[in-house]
């Protein structure tokens, strides 16, 4: 009796940047190595080398997959519909991958999936009527960017984006008095209170985003 050898997946860069992806949201970005990857794929470490010229180069190419995960503007006249759609997703993209969303505020080089949603973003708000389309994404880009940062990493302590659940408000000041620094001031801890205990992260993030389109004068009906 012939016993059939089960073919093995064909191993390219895709695959491997995924798994990569897939370890990060799993264990860590810390504790992602190459030699643990390799692992995972079943692989010789110098099989991922081949695909990913060291960590650096993985990560890189992470960050385009993420780059890739962020939705396209449907055709619309309303540029402030155009940038919610931007803003909405870069966040969303953060809170779905908290430890490799991260990665996209690299100092690296510019990635081809990251400058294809730049163009596409682009065109769109010119076909929405806006004559200097890169004046109003680049302010909307950076917010949706660094919100979803601060969610995932400085505000942590309330936001807490891998958990699918809000914390009651006896949970939050908890974290945050365990985040406080020992000897903390009555005053700093007020301030602390004021930004993180009583964040509505949904809230504050839409609240902030409609002032920036109105000052941008892009603002649409919601």
């Amino acid at each position: 009796m012939t016993t059939e050898t089960p073919t093995r997946e064909r191993l390219d860069r895709r695959r491997v940047l995924e798994t990569a992806l897939e370890l990060i949201d799993e264990v860590g970005l810390e504790a992602l190595t190459m030699r643990r990857l390799a692992t995972e794929l079943d692989v010789d470490p110098m099989t991922v080398h081949h695909h990913a010229k060291g960590k650096d180069s993985l990560l890189d190419g992470v960050a385009e997959l993420l780059w890739e995960e962020v939705d396209h503007p449907e055709q619309s006249e309303d540029p402030g519909e155009v940038l919610r759609t931007l803003a909405r997703s870069i966040r969303t993209l953060f809170h779905r991958h908290p430890e490799a969303a991260p990665l996209v505020l690299r100092c690296t080089d510019l990635s081809r999936p990251e400058l294809e949603l730049w163009r596409v973003y682009l065109d769109a708000l010119a076909a929405a009527g806006i004559d200097e389309p890169a004046a109003v994404l680049r302010p909307v880009l950076f917010y949706a960017l660094g919100t979803g940062y601060a969610e995932v990493a400085m505000l942590g302590v309330a936001c807490e984006p891998a958990q699918n659940r809000q914390y009651t408000d006896r949970e939050v000041l908890l974290y945050l008095g365990q985040a406080l620094p020992p000897g903390t001031p009555p005053q700093l801890a007020a301030a602390a209170v004021e930004m993180i205990a009583d964040c509505d992260p949904d809230r504050c993030f839409h609240d902030g985003l409609e002032l920036m389109l109105a000052g941008l004068a892009v603002r649409g009906e919601s």
